[in-house]
């Protein structure tokens, strides 16, 4: 289990992706961010202000507490 809060950010972010069915090309394409950031995202390598994070929930058609839960 992931113990940084960007990893737990990123596993959240990863799991929930696959769950949804989108590759990170179409995640990063419907919030327009580079494939890169997502990568680094969801590997706990940068940490995501307020407002991607908001961007990235509604892309997936989820509340933004279900991207930070258990962090």
């Amino acid at each position: 289990m992931a113990t940084d809060i960007c990893e737990q950010f990123g596993a959240n972010l990863r799991r929930i992706r696959r769950k949804r069915g989108f590759t990170q090309e179409e995640l990063a394409h419907r919030v327009g961010m580079d494939v890169s950031y997502l990568s680094e995202l969801e590997n706990g390598r940068k940490e995501p202000c307020l407002r991607k994070m908001k961007e990235i929930s509604q892309a997936l058609g989820i509340p933004l507490a279900q991207l930070l839960r258990g962090i």
